[in-house]
């Protein structure tokens, strides 16, 4: 019997099949790929002869899950030596084999799919409580193959804490509870000096008896009593393979604003609304000749959001009532084309983690009942990415507006661009360049404040740790980010320190002309480290200085700590699903 293995290659990669291309792939491959064998950018060559394995029938299915500490992959004699490590393993509770059953896409009985097996790799890796995977195949006879499933645990709980003199907490994340895979986010905290408490409840079963339907219940109230809680249910698009996606999400929101930026002392409005929210989607594969790498769908949406509003700003505060009853009924029509990539060195330090390549084009159209009126929404999005000879880009853009009447109001464009460059090495050590770039432009806006952009922390695409003059507000907005990651080579018991370097740069004004045009531009520059550990689930932790050379109503020359987070270049998906109006800012 001939056993076929993978070889893994420590280098950004994505399988790509040898087959005669049509006029669209050639048309798709020359748009995003240049065939430069010399300089592009290296793409992954899985070694697995698929010839022998594809059709053939799957005869049994082996899984295996494993500790956190001390095992290997790709050497089954591997075995945990050091105390820490057993210790470790004997506190952690492993996954259950079902953990993995319910996220592979293939069964006993059916036919070997390659595309199918790797998409079950990446499904399972994105749980987070498993650090890696692999499915191997065997040979057995003529015409059946053996998979084997094996898999290695992340550590799953964090316990952290916080004391000072007035305030004393405590929170607890556990992504594996009892190996079932679900995941439990509990935060305490007591307020000496006002006797109040923060409390926060969130538990999530990431897979309801493997319908892909992932539950959440989420309560939060903070020392303000300010609140949120809310029921939800989410079945995504998880692959490209799936036909149906849908969700259902009810919850009810409490929390005090003062709403307008401008003015000097403003007065503390209450917000309390109930919403519903229900959606589906069902995709329609449009490429069964499989001529090309990507898998691309047509896609019909629908989707019904309302909002009613218990208790809102005054007359006084918002005399055109922007903050109304509202009623939605959505639609969409899309398509997307999109496989998925698996490389390293981006989140975490070399462990396989996926990003999406491919294009999206949708229409979105609604009917919306507010303020007493009747409008009606029409907008588009279009979105690409993939490889060029110096790495991975992403585009995203996005318009629409509502017809109210005989006028076109609240019409936004959104543009967003994301670079990702390939990954360099200095001796040891990793680094890699990422830049981002969106850009907000809106016309006809409505005559509130709750209708402008600003740069506060607090607004959509706001500047992190940037509390502005309560005037600098607008109706474009441009941010550039450019950050240089390093991944170091050294670890004590999977600790690593990674140092970057990350600037942003932002601007803000009307609508009447350029945005560089006598705006001036407010900037960031930090130096921190990342601190990761190959063992552990939890996100990256980063520690930085962030110099401000000015914030308006601040100062000049000033310097925060911790005001940035790891969550900035998160890459596009290139999928189409759930009908939304474009996000303008943190009122929607």
């Amino acid at each position: 019997m001939a056993q076929v293995v993978t070889n893994h290659i420590n280098i950004d990669t994505v399988r790509v099949e040898n087959k005669k291309p049509s006029k669209f792939k050639a048309f798709y491959k020359k748009l995003l790929f240049k065939n430069n064998k010399k300089n592009s950018f290296p793409l992954q060559t899985d070694n697995r002869n698929e010839k022998l394995l594809e059709g053939k029938v799957i005869r049994n299915i082996y899984y295996k899950t494993q500790d956190p500490f001390g095992y290997s992959l790709t050497d089954t004699l591997q075995k945990p030596t050091k105390w820490v490590e057993k210790a470790g393993n004997t506190l952690h509770l492993k996954s259950k084999k079902f953990v993995l059953k319910q996220n592979v896409l293939f069964k006993e009985g059916q036919k070997y799919d390659s595309v199918k097996v790797y998409e079950s790799e990446r499904l399972i890796r994105t749980n987070r409580s498993i650090r890696k995977v692999e499915i191997d195949a065997k040979l057995v006879g003529k015409d059946s193959v053996d998979l084997y499933v094996n898999s290695i645990d992340s550590w799953s709980m964090f316990v952290t804490g916080t004391l000072s003199s007035s305030r004393a907490g405590i929170r607890i994340r556990e992504r594996n509870i009892l190996g079932l895979g679900h995941v439990l986010d509990n935060k305490y905290r007591h307020n000496y000096s006002t006797g109040k408490s923060l409390y926060q409840f969130d538990y999530t079963v990431p897979n309801i008896g493997k319908s892909r339907i992932q539950g959440n219940l989420h309560y939060y109230k903070d020392e303000n009593d300010y609140y949120n809680k809310s029921i939800n249910f989410v079945r995504p698009f998880y692959s490209p393979l799936a036909h149906y996606a849908g969700g259902l999400s009810v919850g009810q929101i409490y929390f005090k604003d003062s709403l307008d930026f401008r003015k000097e002392n403003p007065e503390m409005n209450s917000f309390k609304y109930d919403f519903q929210d229900y959606w589906l989607a069902r995709a329609f594969r449009i490429d069964r000749n499989k001529s090309t790498s990507n898998i691309t769908n047509f896609i019909l949406s629908a989707r019904y959001y309302r909002r009613n509003y218990d208790e809102k700003p005054t007359v006084q505060n918002d005399p055109i009532d922007f903050f109304s009853d509202q009623t939605n009924y959505m639609l969409g029509l899309g398509i997307s084309s999109r496989r998925y990539v698996k490389t390293r060195f981006i989140y975490n330090y070399n462990i396989d983690e996926d990003i999406a390549v491919g294009k999206s084009f949708g229409i979105i159209s609604s009917y919306q009942r507010i303020r007493n009126q009747d409008r009606y929404y029409l907008g588009t999005k279009a979105s690409m990415g993939g490889f060029l000879r110096s790495g991975f880009y992403g585009v995203n853009i996005e318009y629409g507006g509502f017809f109210n009447k005989n006028a076109f109001e609240q019409q936004t464009l959104s543009v967003e661009l994301q670079y990702m460059a390939r990954l360099m090495s200095i001796g040891k050590w990793k680094i890699r360049n990422f830049g981002k770039l969106n850009y907000l432009l809106g016309h006809n806006r409505l005559h509130s404040v709750a209708d402008e952009l600003s740069l506060h922390q607090d607004d959509y695409l706001g500047m992190a740790g940037f509390r502005s003059d309560r005037g600098l507000v607008g109706q474009q907005k441009l941010m550039l980010e450019y950050q240089v990651q390093s991944y170091t080579p050294y670890q004590f018991l999977g600790f690593r320190i990674s140092p970057f370097f990350n600037a942003m740069f932002s601007a803000i004004g009307n609508n009447s002309k350029f945005i560089l045009n006598n705006n001036p531009i407010y900037s960031r520059f930090t130096l921190g480290v990342m601190f990761t550990n190959d063992y552990f689930v939890f996100n990256n932790i980063r520690f930085s200085f962030s110099f401000y050379p000015n914030i308006p109503g601040q100062g000049n020359n000033i310097l925060k700590t911790n005001s940035i987070d790891n969550r900035d270049f998160d890459m596009m998906d290139f999928n189409f699903s759930k009908p939304s109006y474009i996000r303008w800012n943190r009122w929607d």
